[in-house]
């Protein structure tokens, strides 16, 4: 009987453990409310306690809790990083179930980001039959630090970022070989692209980073319905609209060298009748990494959106830079880097003003362009949208640089630099002392004033058939000319009128400095004090766009074309004096040219994790204004040929809870390329400018990302492109001296030319680990290999030369790390991070240009183009290292941050 009632004990109490730590499995997917993607990191928990779980890679989470612990508290809460915080409540019944499945729909907390992602042809996996990486939010705020916006996307595959000359502000960035003129870069949909040679210019967009919600890298033509420069790929930044919760933050970071960043932001939250306002400002201030740099940048940020009913909604947005930053603009040779180090640079020296003596350089930039956009948001129908953006941007500013006798080629030669290789400024000025200056200060000026509207009509024939039409118009007109910036102690400036047609035709020759240079609110220098060139370029593009989507469980298909009309014109104040006083024609005649895009892929979904897609295209652009009107004059090239390209491109995609595999091949050929130089040195003295036109090449390569979560507190990374990046034919290049204007016609030798300056093999891995609730790490590198010189025009019209390879630069590779603490301070969440860039010290060049080996420098008292020594870092295969600009050695940046 005792034994009897103790079983009887015993299986009770069983019973009542099994009923009080009975487990419940939960389990679901937490996604976007607009697009359905998937919220990868989303926490769910069970509110009140730390019970949940993390959504992976395919935004999928599951854990377990018991029902006594849902039963004290029944409700899920799922928050995520710019999304409105939801919660789910669990009824009895599914606390009584074995398992419950969530579906999770996350509304954004940026009013209007969803219309403005489709505004922007964002692209999403499983759908958008094209090469995507996003760059997300945290990845930004893990390792933005003192990088640059494009900085932070060199670990996506296919592309390669660098500081150049390590101006802040100066970086460039390359996607599958291709330079940043045939990248295209898009702000919540708007095209930034300086609309007379394509380039971007990211001291204009210094803050952008601090205001960035969203960040996708397209590789090849990309998803955009637009005709725009993505022969390489399209940057695609979506900047942060107004946060419709109530609050701010406050940032402070200084970096090692002696820069310094702070940034305020507040949001005000949804207000009365549905208003919401955002601000951000940030300061950076200090000296730079490289020798003789600084800066001085202010970011302002305004978002004001206002949502008139369910089914209308504005937004505007005006953010600018106005900043001041000194250059570094010349390579460095190897002797340079081997006698004075990676910091140096030669565009500076000390200079003795008004008793004090200062740093003092010769390239200085400064500019202001505000952005301006007011975006209408309108749902016409159930089935049909339409979205509109009209935009603004007006740029106030230059950069300087040397003029006149002393001038050579940038201050070169034994006699015009210092024991340490600086210019010496004193000098200088003692030679212009009492007389009319031999050498200056000027200022290149480019102001500009730039409006567009860009509207997109979408209408879902049924719900797999969809229609866009769209008309992207835009006007531009660029002011260009030289002032005098500092007459460096002498008098005034004599204008020899050294460039111009028709003389100095009666024109006063002295010029002054004038008040209005370096200045950053609109105002200018007049006519009658500019120097060297004085004209205008007008741009008027009109572009009209189509679109015919198809999408069901398994299939998604695009076909789009756009159709473009480009009219340049050109004035000129200073060749010209123009006809009514007896002298040539000051405006150009107008040239029109046609351009278009034709592009299709389809994706298809072969299992809920596999996918495989496939798309091609064809594009041709008009060729950049300054291919049109080439040497300052306003004589047409004859003939005009676009540039074109033809794409294809297929890929493969897994996408589970825990690992995210990618992988594509790509061809690219890219005809009827243009190329500039800047000044070089001309046959018979003088300087000139190299044009080259008709320029084939074929990039083509293999591309793998990966990532995976181990875990909940650990996440892998890495990527990997080889790739294959080649000239295809030989040229002719134009040179016109600057002396007499003759033209000179050389052959270039540039079949089978690797194109220089990106790694056409790149190794990556990243890794972050959740240390504990308050610390967390982080760490990424990046292998490049197959890094190749620039050609030189006057180093390939040798035909016994020619397939004779460029130099190969050494491969490297860069650690950078960070660590990070969450913490309370006075119950306000904060957040102490510490980021160090190139943690070993990796000596690297970053790019340059090459020459023969017999050209080769001497180093260290060793000729290794001549000396016959054996293996170096200087010459290979034949050829040798020139110049070139190396990377930045390691560096470190502490920040912290405060929300409230």
């Amino acid at each position: 009987m005792k034994k009897l009632f103790s079983l009887f004990i015993t299986s009770a109490l069983m019973l009542c453990t099994t009923v009080l730590y009975a487990q419940v499995v939960v389990q679901g997917v937490v996604v976007d409310s607009n697009n359905d993607q998937p919220l990868i990191g989303a926490n769910v928990v069970v509110k009140g306690t730390t019970i949940g779980s993390s959504t992976g890679l395919d935004g999928s989470f599951q854990f377990s809790v018991s029902k006594a612990e849902l039963n004290s508290s029944p409700m899920l809460e799922i928050t995520y990083l710019g999304y409105i915080d939801l919660e789910i409540p669990i009824t009895n019944d599914l606390i009584e179930s074995e398992k419950i499945d969530v579906e999770a729909l996350l509304e954004s907390s940026d009013i209007a980001l969803s219309e403005i992602e489709v505004t922007s042809s964002y692209g999403i996996d499983r759908k958008t039959p094209t090469t995507i990486s996003n760059v997300s939010t945290e990845y930004i705020n893990d390792y933005a630090g003192t990088q640059e916006l494009p900085e932070l996307m060199k670990m996506t595959p296919g592309v390669y970022a660098t500081k150049e000359g390590g101006g802040v502000g100066d970086g460039r960035v390359y996607i599958r070989g291709f330079a940043q003129e045939n990248i295209a870069v898009l702000i919540n949909g708007i095209p930034v692209n300086d609309m007379e040679n394509g380039r971007v210019y990211w001291s204009n967009w210094s803050g952008l980073g601090d205001v960035t919600a969203a960040m996708q890298v397209q590789r090849g033509l990309g998803a955009s319905k637009l005709a725009i420069n993505s022969i390489g790929g399209t940057i695609n930044i979506i900047t942060k609209s107004t946060d419709a919760k109530r609050g701010g933050s406050y940032l402070q970071q200084y970096s090692n060298y002696g820069q310094f960043k702070e940034t305020f932001a507040y949001n005000t939250g949804r207000l009365n009748r549905d208003w919401a306002v955002s601000v951000l400002y940030s300061r950076t201030d200090g000296d730079g990494y490289v020798d003789g740099t600084y800066v001085h940048a202010n970011t302002y940020f305004l978002s004001v959106a206002k949502e008139f009913s369910s089914k209308h909604s504005m937004v505007f947005t005006a953010v600018g830079s106005p900043q001041k930053h000194g250059q570094r603009d010349q390579y460095l040779t190897p002797e340079d880097n081997w006698r004075y180090g990676v910091k140096h640079n030669k565009d500076w020296g000390y200079y003795t003003k008004d008793g004090e003596r200062q740093v003092w350089n010769m390239r200085n930039n400064y500019y202001h362009k505000p952005h301006i956009a007011l975006n209408d948001y309108l749902t016409l129908s159930d089935k049909t949208t339409l979205n509109t953006s009209i935009y603004a941007s007006y740029g106030k500013g230059g950069g300087s640089g040397p003029l006149g006798s002393y001038d050579g080629i940038y201050f070169e030669g034994a006699n015009k630099r210092d024991i340490d290789g600086l210019i010496p400024w004193d000098k200088i000025a003692a030679g212009n002392a009492g007389i009319s200056s031999k050498t200056i200060l000027r200022n290149s000026v480019n102001n500009h004033s730039w409006y567009g509207i860009l509207a997109n009509l979408n209408h879902n024939i049924d719900q797999n058939w969809a229609l866009s039409f769209g008309l992207d118009a835009r006007t531009y007109k660029g002011e260009h000319f030289r002032e005098v910036r500092d007459l460096m102690g002498g008098n005034d400036w004599q204008e020899a009128f050294k460039y111009a047609v028709d003389g100095d035709g009666g024109r006063s020759k002295t010029r002054t400095v004038d008040p209005n240079s370096t200045a950053l609110w609109f105002v200018k220098t007049p006519a009658t004090n500019r120097i060297a060139y004085d004209n205008d370029g007008k741009n008027t593009y009109a572009g009209l766009f189509g679109q015919v989507e198809y999408n069901d469980d398994k299939i998604s298909a695009f076909l789009s074309s756009t159709v473009s009309s480009t009219t340049y014109k050109r004035i000129d104040r200073y060749n010209y004096i123009g006809v009514s006083n007896g002298g040539t024609a000051i405006e150009s005649e107008g040239v029109n040219i046609i351009g278009y895009t034709a592009k299709g892929g389809i994706n298809y979904n072969m299992s809920p994790k596999s996918n495989v897609y496939l798309n091609l295209g064809t594009f041709s652009r008009p060729p950049f204004f300054n291919f049109v009107f080439t040497n300052y004059q306003n004589v047409v090239v004859d003939p005009l040929k676009n540039e074109k390209a033809n794409s294809m491109e297929i890929g493969y995609a897994f996408i589970s809870r825990n690992v995210k595999l990618k992988a594509n091949y790509y061809v690219t050929e890219w005809i009827d390329k243009s190329l500039l130089s800047g000044r070089i040195p001309a046959p018979g003295g003088g300087q000139t400018r190299a044009a080259v036109s008709g320029q084939n090449a074929l990039h083509k390569g293999l591309e793998l990302e990966f990532q995976a979560k181990v875990g909940r507190d650990l996440s892998l990374g890495a990527m990997v492109t080889i790739g294959d990046y080649k000239w295809k034919n030989n040229v002719k290049a134009e040179l016109r001296s600057d002396l007499d204007q003759s033209i000179t016609t050389v052959d270039v030798y540039a079949d089978g030319l690797y194109v220089g300056n990106h790694p056409m093999n790149q190794f990556g891995a990243l890794m972050k680990w959740q240390i504990s609730n308050v610390f967390d790490f982080g760490a990424q590198w990046l292998f490049n290999d197959k890094l190749y010189a620039d050609y030189d025009v006057f180093d390939r019209d040798d035909p016994s030369a020619a397939g004779e390879q460029v130099y190969r630069m050494n491969s490297n590779g860069i650690t950078d790390a960070r660590l990070g603490a969450s913490f309370k301070l006075f119950g306000l969440d904060s957040y102490l991070q510490v980021q160090v860039y190139n943690l070993f010290d990796n000596f690297h060049w970053a790019r340059g240009t090459d020459t023969s080996a017999e050209n080769g420098w001497t180093v260290g008292g060793v000729n290794y183009g001549t000396d016959g020594v054996g293996d170096n870092p200087f010459t290979r295969d034949g050829r040798a290292l020139k110049e070139g600009f190396p990377g930045w050695g390691r560096t470190a940046n502490i920040s912290y941050k405060l929300w409230f």
